[in-house]
């Protein structure tokens, strides 16, 4: 792979970072065309364009050395950027609609810093057939491992099919946006039955909540496969974009095992990771385990997961806790029942007919009272569901009143411990945990529910002891 005079991105990469511009731009040509002077300066920049993009192509010169990638630019001014092999979290290869055109892959290249962690360090894009053997032999200098072994050849921990990516896409949403769905499903089954006009807004509302984001998870996790060899972890899924990655085990942030409510209900959860660099192209955290039955996760974890097995001894929050968390939810209640007293107020002073304004009333009646009860279920849920656990190498936060998630942090990862208490919280001795931590989506935050102060506090103190003790891991902790 060693090359002097090194290697260039497939020309593709030209058409590929210029085609939304190009084709804006040809649009607006074909309809001024022939009806003003200005025609000929907007070919003239999608000539300039052309051209600016090929120099850029022609002057970008990737090279693979022993112990680092080297990617150098000389146009107006010099860049170089030096990436060593050492430093790279994640190498991944994605195939979107125009790299299947063109019959090229892109290399995303990430390191454990919290700068780019939102966006690759490198990008490179070449022919399928060396993007593989790059990859291949990334792997080899960066996990030790190739990973080009053949996707027949290698047995998945779990056989996702069709069936079971289709409920992961639908029973796999976030609780809020399933509950904007219903209530967009019942406004228009609502207006079928009264034969009204204004089926047309919640039907698409529907579509845009409901079913688009389910194709899309379809399309996104169709295919999917897991599997780990030696200390590296693999993932690959995707219909139209097919997505490629290999990451080390210790380069692995926080678990997390999550269950939405109407996954809850199927007595099924899902596994992320959080792995700096190693953000979907969407946005969101990697899954490296769709929906599942519950009996199937510490399988899961035995297999893929074990460094994040440990003993748990987990605390509930204390009884304390029912009255700054009682106190917060009233005053949630008290802010709901006031907005729904106003627009019910104002609602009915649009009616001058006493019936229907009482019919009215009895709606945002009925509203308060479902929303207080809702609320204070939440409250009650907010109590009984918060757990804390600490290990010596690993430390757990159970939250969540709808979507449970239960985190497994490894200290070493944490960048920011912060304790906070309110003035009834500290009244009772507790307070609230955030933690810090470099994540797949930038900088991450997770919170714990109500504990004593003193037992929080361990986990500065535990952090404080690894590195006293020489057990901190600094080679990846971000720094």
């Amino acid at each position: 792979m060693n090359s002097n005079d090194g290697f260039r991105h497939h020309p593709s990469i030209i058409l590929e970072q210029l085609f939304g511009a190009l084709f804006t731009l040809a649009i607006l040509f074909a309809v001024i065309y022939g009806t003003t002077s200005y025609a000929k300066y907007i070919f003239l920049l999608m000539v300039a364009a052309v051209v600016i993009s090929y120099v850029w192509w022609k002057r970008t010169l990737i090279y693979f050395k022993d112990d680092e990638l080297v990617i150098e630019r000389n146009l107006v001014s010099k860049m170089k950027k030096t990436i060593p092999y050492s430093k790279i979290a994640s190498i991944n290869i994605e195939r979107k609609v125009l790299n299947r055109i063109f019959g090229t892959s892109a290399i995303k290249i990430n390191i454990n810093s919290g700068v780019n962690a939102l966006n690759a360090e490198a990008t490179l894009v070449f022919s399928e057939d060396l993007a593989v053997k790059i990859k291949s032999e990334l792997s080899s200098k960066v996990f030790n491992n190739t990973d080009c072994i053949e996707d027949d050849v290698v047995k998945p921990l779990i056989n996702f099919t069709f069936k079971d990516i289709l409920i992961h896409s639908i029973f796999g949403m976030p609780t809020g946006q399933s509950i904007l769905a219903l209530i967009f499903l019942m406004w228009t089954i609502i207006s079928i039955f009264l034969q009204g006009s204004g089926i047309t807004i919640p039907l698409i509302l529907f579509i845009l909540v409901e079913i688009f984001p389910s194709l899309g998870g379809v399309i996104k996790f169709y295919n999917f496969k897991m599997y780990r060899t030696g200390d590296t972890i693999h993932v690959q899924h995707g219909m139209l974009q097919t997505y490629k990655s290999s990451f080390k085990i210790s380069r692995i942030n926080a678990v997390c095992i999550k269950q939405p409510l109407l996954a809850r209900l199927l007595h099924k959860s899902l596994i992320e990771l959080e792995v700096v660099g190693l953000s979907d192209s969407d946005g969101k955290k990697p899954t490296i385990c769709l929906l599942a039955n519950n009996n199937l996760i510490p399988v899961v974890m035995s297999e893929v997961l074990p460094e994040f097995i440990y003993d748990h001894f987990s605390l509930k929050q204390p009884a304390a806790a029912r009255y700054p968390i009682l106190f917060e939810y009233s005053i949630a209640v008290i802010i709901s029942v006031l907005i729904i007293s106003i627009i019910g107020y104002a609602s009915m002073s649009y009616f001058d007919d006493s019936a229907i304004s009482s019919y009215v009333l009895y709606v945002f009646l009925i509203m308060a009272v479902l929303t207080v009860f809702s609320l204070f279920i939440c409250a009650y849920y907010s109590y009984s569901i918060m757990e804390f656990d600490m290990g010596n190498d690993l430390f757990t936060f159970v939250n969540g009143v709808l979507d449970r998630e239960m985190s497994i942090v490894s200290y070493d990862r944490v960048q920011i411990i912060e304790i906070r208490a309110s003035h009834i919280a500290r009244h009772f001795d507790l307070a609230k945990c955030k933690i810090s931590l470099l994540s797949s989506v930038g900088e991450r935050n997770i919170s714990s529910g109500y504990f004593y102060e003193a037992d929080l506090s361990k986990i500065s103190d535990r952090i404080l002891e690894r590195l006293c003790d020489g057990e901190y891991d600094y080679k990846f902790s971000g720094a």
